[in-house]
C-alpha cells in the first residue's frame, strides 16, 4: 500500500475536523489512514497551585489503555463513515509533536488541528501545529474546528519568482483527485507609480502588470497539460502596501475549500522549514483548511 495519510487526534473539535479532512484525503488518494494519539507518561499532574505526583504504579499502562480505547472508538466511527478505508491506529507515549513528526518520514500527508487541548481561545495556531510545520518532511494540512459548505474550488498561492514545483504538483494533484477547479493566485507588491499608471491606461503601466499574468500562465502551462481536466483560473492581485499579500489570500479563502501555500525546506537540519510572512498570515487567519507544502523553491 502507498504511504498513508496521518492525522493527529486528541478528541478536541479541531482534531475531529482534522480527522474528517484526513479521511477525505485518504479516500481520494486510495491509501490508508493512520490515526495517532499521544498520551502522557509524566506522573506529575497539576493539582491546584501545585504539581503533585500521582501514586499510581501502573500510570503509563493505564494511560495507554485509555488512549487505545479512544482510538478504537474513533476508528470504528470512521469505518462506519468510510467502510472501504483501511484504518490503523497508534497510541504513542510522550510529546505530541514528536509523535506526529515521527510519522512524517513514512506519510504522504500529515493533518493536524490548528489548536490542541492547551490552546487559548484567541490563538489560531497552537504550539503543536507550529512545531509540526517546522520539521515535517511531507505536506501538512492544518484545519480549524469549523466546517462549511463545499465551494468546489481550491486555491494555490504562488510566488512567480520562486514558485516551487512541489507546491504546483500538490495543487494540481489535489484538484484532479477532488474533481474541483483550481484558482492560481499571485499577489505582488507594485510601485504605487505603476499602479497609478496602469489605472490611467498608461502603456508602460499596463505592460508591467500584464507581465505578471503572462509569467503566471507560463508557470502553470506544463502542469495544466499534465492535468487537462483541471479547470484553472488565474488571478493576479496587486498589493501596494507592504505585507498585504497574505491579507489578499485570507480574503480569497472565504470562497474555497482549501488554500495551498509553500514553505522553504532546507534538508539536513533541525527546524528546516521556514514559513514566509504570507504563509504565516494565511495559517493564522484563513477561513478554510491550509495545506502547507515543503519546497526548496519557496522563500
Amino acid at each position: 500500500m502507498s504511504a498513508p495519510v496521518v492525522v493527529a487526534y486528541d478528541q478536541t473539535p479541531h482534531s475531529k475536523r482534522a480527522l474528517a479532512e484526513a479521511a477525505r484525503e485518504a479516500v481520494s488518494r486510495g491509501t490508508g489512514l493512520r490515526i495517532v494519539h499521544a498520551y502522557t507518561t509524566d506522573e506529575r499532574l497539576p493539582m491546584g497551585p501545585f504539581t503533585t505526583v500521582v501514586p499510581t504504579p501502573d500510570f503509563e499502562q493505564t494511560n495507554r489503555h485509555d488512549a487505545e480505547e479512544i482510538l478504537d472508538e474513533v476508528a470504528a466511527q470512521t469505518r462506519t463513515e468510510h467502510p472501504a478505508l483501511a484504518i490503523e491506529t497508534r497510541a504513542v507515549p510522550g510529546d505530541a509533536p514528536r509523535a506526529i513528526l515521527a510519522e512524517s518520514s513514512t506519510a504522504a500527508l500529515l493533518v493536524v488541528g490548528s489548536r490542541g487541548r492547551g490552546g487559548f481561545s484567541g490563538l489560531l495556531l497552537g504550539s503543536t501545529s507550529q512545531r509540526v510545520l517546522a520539521d515535517a518532511r511531507c505536506p501538512v494540512i492544518v484545519t480549524h474546528d469549523t466546517s462549511c459548505e463545499s465551494k468546489g474550488q481550491i486555491m494555490v498561492g504562488l510566488d512567480t519568482d520562486e514558485p516551487g514545483a512541489e507546491v504546483l504538483e500538490f495543487a494540481f494533484d489535489t484538484a484532479a483527485r477532488r474533481g474541483t477547479g483550481l484558482i492560481a493566485a499571485n499577489v505582488w507588491s507594485e510601485p504605487w507609480t505603476m499602479s497609478y499608471a496602469a489605472r490611467r491606461g498608461d502603456e508602460d503601466g499596463v505592460a508591467y502588470e500584464q507581465a505578471h499574468t503572462d509569467r503566471l500562465n507560463e508557470l502553470l502551462g506544463p502542469w495544466h497539460r499534465k492535468h487537462p481536466d483541471v479547470a484553472v483560473v488565474t488571478r493576479v492581485h496587486t498589493a501596494i502596501s507592504p505585507g498585504a499579500a497574505g491579507g489578499c489570500l485570507v480574503e480569497a479563502s472565504k470562497d474555497v475549500d482549501l488554500l495551498i501555500v509553500g514553505m522553504r525546506s532546507e534538508t539536513g537540519r533541525r527546524h528546516a522549514n521556514r514559513l514566509g510572512p504570507v504563509t504565516h498570515t494565511a495559517l493564522h487567519h484563513a477561513f478554510c483548511p491550509i495545506a502547507v507544502v515543503p519546497s526548496s523553491g519557496v522563500s
